[in-house]
C-alpha cells in the first residue's frame, strides 16, 4: 500500500520521535524493584527497549507517564540473567505488563497499547467489580471514568437484577467499569425505568440500554454487543467475542499508534454507517505477528487492510495502491460486492471463479486460525494466567 500520512499524523511522529529523545525509557533498577512494587496498584511494564513491539509501547507509556494519574514504572529485561525480576515474573515475550499490588502479581494488562487505555486499566481495576449506589452528584463523573461504562439503575425490593449484573460486571471488569443507582430520585431524574441497564460509550458518544434480565447468559450477550465501538481494537481479551457471531471482519493494520488513531478518525464515518453489517478492527500486527500471514498479506507492507468472510472463509485484501480513506473504501467494497474483485486463494487451496465471489473448501478455514493468541504465561497467584 502507499504510504500514508497526513500532517497531523506527521506531527504525532515528530513529538513522539522527540519525546524519546529528550525523555525516553526511565527504568526501575533491579535493586530498588521489589521496594517500588511493595506500593498499591503499581503497573510494571517488562521491556526489551531494543526489539520493535516495545519500541512501539514507549511513546504511549510515556505519555501515560506524564499525565500522573497512575503510578507507572518500566523495567529493562534486555541482558538480565536467572533471579532477576523478568525471570521471576515469566516474562517469555516482551512487552509485558503486570499490575503489582503490595509486591503480588495481580494481573496482566492486554488491552489496547493506548496510554489512556492503559491508564483506564489501573483506575478500573482500583475500584470494586461493581461500584454501588452512585449518587446523583457522583453519577456524572462515573459516565465518564472509562471508555465503556455500564450502570445499572435497580430497585432495592427486586435483588435478583441487581446480582444478576455483580456477576456480569466480575466478568468483564478488566474491560469496562460497572456501578449501580438505587436512588429512585435519581432514576427519575435521567427518565430511566428499574431495571434497566445502561451502556455509556465515551469514544462514540453513545447511550444503549436494555431491561432484559431473563439469564445471566443473555445479559452477558448483551453487554459484549452493546459494548462494541464502532471501530474496536483488537485485543486477547475481545478477539474471541468479536469471531464469534460470524459477521465479516474488516481488519486494518497499523504498527503505529498514531496512525491508528488517525485511521479510526479518518475512517469513523464510513465504519458507523455499515455498523449493522461488519465489524471494523484496528489491529497492532505486534500484538498479533502471525494474523497478517494468515489472512495473507504481507507483513512488510503497512497500513494494510484486508476482509475475512468467516462464514465461507473468503478474504479480500485491500489494494495496496489505493489511500485508506471512505470513498476508497466504499468503491472498493461495491467491487466486492458486485464480484469484480477476486478473494485471496490460500495455498493448496481448490477454488472456483465461476460465480461472484469465491468459494473456499474448509481446510481453507482452518487455514486461518486465530485461537493461537501470542502472548506470554505470567505467574499470577500462584498459576499460570493465559
Amino acid at each position: 500500500m502507499a504510504p500514508w500520512f497526513s500532517p497531523r499524523l506527521l506531527l504525532l511522529l515528530v513529538v513522539g520521535w522527540w519525546l524519546r529523545l529528550v525523555a525516553g525509557w526511565e527504568h526501575t533498577e533491579p535493586d530498588d524493584f521489589r521496594k517500588v512494587i511493595a506500593e498499591d496498584n503499581v503497573l510494571v511494564a517488562f521491556v526489551a527497549p531494543d526489539e520493535p513491539k516495545s519500541a512501539a509501547l514507549e511513546p504511549e507509556w510515556l505519555s501515560a507517564v506524564a499525565k500522573g494519574k497512575q503510578r507507572l514504572v518500566s523495567f529493562d529485561c534486555s541482558g538480565e540473567g536467572e533471579q532477576s525480576p523478568c525471570d521471576r515474573e515469566g516474562t517469555d515475550s516482551l512487552p509485558l505488563t503486570v499490575l503489582f499490588q503490595h509486591g503480588d502479581a495481580v494481573k496482566r494488562y492486554q488491552g489496547p497499547s493506548r496510554a489512556e487505555a492503559i491508564l483506564h486499566f489501573v483506575s478500573r481495576r482500583k475500584r470494586p467489580a461493581v461500584t454501588e449506589s452512585l449518587t446523583a452528584e457522583e453519577l456524572p463523573d462515573f459516565k465518564m471514568a472509562d471508555e465503556t461504562v455500564f450502570v445499572a439503575y435497580l430497585d432495592t425490593q427486586d435483588p435478583a437484577p441487581g446480582e444478576m449484573f455483580a456477576d456480569a460486571a466480575r466478568l468483564f471488569r478488566d474491560e469496562f467499569s460497572f456501578g449501580t443507582v438505587t436512588d429512585a430520585a435519581v432514576t427519575t431524574a435521567q427518565g430511566i425505568k428499574v431495571p434497566t441497564v445502561a451502556c455509556y460509550k465515551l469514544v462514540d458518544g453513545d447511550t444503549v440500554q436494555t431491561s432484559e434480565f431473563e439469564s445471566l447468559e443473555k445479559l452477558v450477550k448483551w453487554i459484549e454487543e452493546a459494548s462494541r465501538p464502532v471501530i474496536e481494537e483488537l485485543t486477547v481479551l475481545n478477539q474471541r467475542r468479536l469471531l464469534e457471531p460470524g459477521w465479516p471482519m474488516v481488519y486494518i493494520f497499523s504498527a503505529i499508534e498514531a496512525e491508528r488513531q488517525q485511521l479510526r478518525k479518518t475512517l469513523y464515518k464510513f465504519a458507523r454507517t455499515y455498523y449493522d453489517s461488519f465489524i471494523s478492527v484496528l489491529v497492532n500486527p505486534h500484538d498479533f505477528p502471525d494474523l497478517m500471514g494468515q489472512l495473507g498479506l504481507d507483513p512488510s507492507v503497512l497500513p494494510a487492510g484486508a476482509v475475512h468472510q468467516p462464514s465461507n472463509g473468503r478474504i479480500y485484501h485491500y489494494p495496496k495502491d489505493k489511500p485508506l480513506s471512505p470513498s476508497a473504501l466504499q468503491q472498493w467494497g461495491l467491487d466486492v460486492y458486485q464480484g469484480r474483485v477476486k478473494p485471496w486463494t490460500p495455498p493448496g487451496v481448490t477454488t472456483s471463479h465461476e460465480h461472484p465471489g469465491l468459494t473456499v473448501s474448509a481446510s481453507a478455514s482452518a487455514k486461518l486460525s486465530v485461537k493461537s493468541i501470542p502472548g506470554v504465561k505470567i505467574k499470577i497467584a500462584g498459576h499460570d494466567e493465559l
